[in-house]
C-alpha cells in the first residue's frame, strides 16, 4: 500500500475520551466549601471541640506514705489527661491476645499485659511506648521547662535555655515510697542481684537467682509488667543494657552469657572467650562498646559489646572484687582483695597507676561520680571511703576527703546518682542497712530509710536516669521502689 494512503487505526481507551477540564469558578468553590463541612467541619464545630477538650477533667491517685518533709507538689499528682483517640478501628480492637498469638503462633510468659483476654492493641501499645518511648507531641502532661515552643525553636537553633536548678538540701531528704518495682510478679528472686534502669525509656529491669529477668514500665503507680523470660539452670547474677538500651547482657557463674534483644524479644547465647569461666561481675563501658568482666588470678577479660568477643586480658595483684569505668570510659578501675585499687588505660590496655585504699583489707565495691569529681570504695570492714578523683590518680596513699562509718558490716553496694550529689551505700548482711550519704555536706540523711521501712536484706540498688527513683532488691524477691522528690524527672 502507498505510503501517503495508509491510515492510523483509532484504538479506543478504556477509560474513554478525555474530559476538559472546568476552571475554578464559584459553584466548584461552593463544591469544595460543602466537601470540608462534610469533611473536617466548620469554625463553630471546630471551636467547639477545641472547648470540650479544654473542658476535660484530669484524675489524681492517692498518695502514699512518704518521707513528711514539705509536700507534694503539681509534679507529684498521679494526674492524667486522657483523651479519645483520632482514630479507632473496631477490627483491631476485637483481637485477644490470645487469638493473635494463636495465629502467629508464638508464646508469651503468661500475666500482666500478656494476659490472653487482654487486648492484642494495647499489648503492642505498651511494648512501643516500653522500648521507643512516647514521642514530644503525644504526651500529654508535659513539663513546663518543655512546654513553650518558643524555647524548643531557640534550642534547636543552637541557643541553650538556662534553667535554674537549686542544690539538694542537706538537712532531710525529701521521699515518697511507692509501689514495689516487680509488684506484678515477685518471682525473679528470691535473691534480686541486679535493677537496671533504661537508659532512655522508663523501664526497668529486674534480674535475680530464679533465672527469670523481667521489664517494668516504671511510673511509681502500677509499674506494669512488660515482659518476662525465664532460663533454666541459669541464675541471673548480673545484667546490663548495651547498645543504648536496645540490648541486655545476662550473667551468670556459667561459661556463656545470654543477650536479650528488647525490641524482638528473642535471647542469643554465647560462649565466653578462653580462659573465662564465669560472668558474675562485669561492667559496660559508658559508649556501650565494651564489657570489662572479672576473672580469675586478677584477670580482667575485655570483650567487645557486638560480637561479645575477647580483645584483650588485662591483669591485676590479688583477686578482683569490683569494677568501674570513669565517665569518659578510657580508664578502667578494679578493687581487690588486698585493699588496692589499680587503674588502667583503656587505650594502651596497660596498668597506669595503683594506689592503696585508705584503711581497708578486702575491698568489696567501686563507683566513679557522673561528674568525674568522686571516686567511692567499700571494703568488708563496712567503711566507705570518698576521695578526690583527681587525688587517687596523683597519689599512691592518697587521703580519703570523708570516711562513712555508718554501717557496720560489709559493703554490698554502692551507687552515686545522675547529679553526684547522693551516694547510696548497703550491706546485705544485716535488713534495713541502707544509707543516703549527702556528698556536699559530707552527712548521711537522717530521716532516711524511716522507722516504718521494711527494706530486708538489700542485694542490689540503682537510681534511675535523672535520680528520680531509686529502687532496692532484696533476698525475698522484692524491689521497694521510692520517689526522690527533689529530681523532677525520671
Amino acid at each position: 500500500m502507498p505510503k501517503s494512503t495508509r491510515k492510523r487505526k483509532h484504538i479506543a481507551e478504556t477509560e474513554g475520551p478525555k474530559q476538559k477540564v472546568r476552571p475554578f469558578d464559584e459553584k466548584a468553590a461552593a463544591e469544595e466549601e460543602q466537601l470540608s463541612q462534610i469533611l473536617f467541619g466548620g469554625p463553630t464545630s471546630f471551636l467547639k471541640c477545641l472547648e470540650e477538650a479544654e473542658r476535660e477533667p484530669g484524675t489524681s491517685g492517692a498518695a502514699s506514705t512518704d518521707s513528711g518533709v514539705g509536700e507534694d507538689d503539681g509534679n507529684e499528682s498521679d494526674s492524667s489527661g486522657d483523651r479519645k483517640p483520632a482514630w479507632f478501628d473496631e477490627d483491631d480492637d476485637g483481637i485477644e491476645v490470645g487469638q493473635a498469638l494463636a495465629s502467629q503462633r508464638r508464646k508469651l510468659p503468661e500475666g500482666g499485659i500478656n494476659s490472653k483476654t487482654n487486648k492484642y492493641s494495647k499489648l503492642l501499645k505498651n511494648k512501643f511506648q516500653a522500648i521507643v518511648g512516647t514521642p514530644k507531641w503525644a504526651q500529654l502532661d508535659k513539663e513546663k521547662a518543655d512546654s513553650d515552643s518558643d524555647e524548643e525553636i531557640l534550642q534547636t537553633c543552637g541557643f541553650v535555655r538556662k534553667t535554674s536548678k537549686a542544690n539538694l538540701p542537706s538537712s532531710l531528704l525529701e521521699f515518697k515510697k511507692v509501689k514495689d518495682l516487680n509488684c506484678e510478679t515477685y518471682s525473679e528472686g528470691p535473691y534480686i542481684n541486679s535493677i537496671e534502669f533504661h537508659p532512655t525509656s522508663s523501664v526497668a529491669l529486674v534480674a535475680g537467682n530464679s533465672g527469670i529477668a523481667t521489664l517494668f514500665a516504671v511510673d511509681g503507680r502500677k509499674n506494669n509488667k512488660l515482659h518476662s523470660i525465664a532460663f533454666q539452670r541459669y541464675p541471673i547474677l548480673n545484667a546490663k543494657f548495651i547498645q543504648n538500651g536496645n540490648e541486655a547482657i545476662l550473667g551468670s557463674r556459667h561459661s556463656h552469657i545470654f543477650s536479650y534483644d528488647l525490641v524482638s524479644a528473642k535471647p542469643v547465647r554465647y560462649n565466653l572467650p578462653h580462659g573465662l569461666t564465669q560472668c558474675k561481675k562485669f561492667v559496660v563501658s559508658p559508649d556501650f562498646k565494651f564489657m570489662a568482666v572479672a576473672g580469675k588470678w586478677g584477670e580482667v577479660h575485655i570483650l567487645t559489646t557486638n560480637s561479645k568477643e575477647g580483645v584483650a586480658v588485662l591483669k591485676q595483684d590479688g583477686e578482683v572484687t569490683a569494677l568501674t569505668f570513669n565517665p569518659q570510659g578510657n580508664l578502667l578501675f578494679g578493687h581487690s582483695d588486698t585493699g588496692e585499687v589499680t587503674v588502667w588505660d583503656m587505650n594502651m590496655r596497660r596498668v597506669k597507676h595503683k594506689f592503696t585504699d585508705e584503711g581497708c583489707l578486702q575491698g568489696t565495691t567501686i563507683d566513679i561520680s557522673s561528674s568525674n569529681q568522686f571516686i567511692a570504695t567499700g571494703s568488708a570492714q563496712g567503711v566507705v571511703n570518698l576521695y578526690g578523683l583527681e587525688d587517687v590518680l596523683k597519689n599512691k596513699i592518697p587521703k580519703p576527703r570523708k570516711s562513712i562509718f555508718n554501717l557496720t558490716t560489709g559493703i554490698s553496694s554502692l551507687k552515686f546518682n545522675s547529679s553526684s550529689e547522693v551516694l547510696a551505700l548497703s550491706s546485705a548482711d544485716i535488713q534495713n542497712s541502707v544509707k543516703l550519704f549527702h556528698v556536699g555536706s559530707g552527712c548521711v540523711f537522717s530521716n532516711f530509710p524511716n522507722f516504718e521501712s521494711k527494706m530486708g536484706h538489700i542485694n542490689a540498688l540503682n537510681f534511675s536516669p535523672s535520680s528520680g527513683y531509686i529502687a532496692f532488691g532484696n533476698r525475698k524477691s522484692i524491689v521497694s521502689l521510692y520517689r526522690l522528690k527533689h529530681f523532677k524527672n525520671y
